[in-house]
């Protein structure tokens, strides 16, 4: 699990200087994808005693979009995309060359 809070320049999407965000990757097709976000949803915070992963984000949507040639890229899409508003998490393909794998990433207010 990755938590990042933003600095720098702002995102879209609603997010603030104090915005976090929760992200976690798996391989598979997005069937995949939805019955991880489901398990990730019982995993407890390391970063945050008493919270819980993806914790108010009720569903994972895909991004419609051709799959990001990085992580890096994905990360920066999807902070641009998120809001901590939404009751839901985005998740976008990773196409590497080595490695395919989705990043799901979700907002947060800190």
């Amino acid at each position: 699990m990755i938590e990042h809070t933003t600095s720098g320049p702002l995102p879209r999407g609603g997010a603030t200087p104090r915005t976090h965000y929760q992200a976690n990757i798996c391989g598979g097709d997005f069937e995949h994808v939805k019955q991880c976000f489901r398990r990730w949803k019982h995993e407890p915070l390391v970063s945050r005693a008493g919270h819980r992963m993806f914790e108010d984000k009720e569903e994972v949507r895909r991004v419609p979009a051709d799959p990001a040639d990085n992580s890096e890229r994905a990360q920066a899409m999807l902070r641009e995309m998120c809001d901590p508003n939404a009751p839901y998490a985005l998740a976008i393909e990773v196409h590497t060359g080595e490695r395919d794998m989705w990043l799901v990433m979700a907002a947060y207010e800190a």
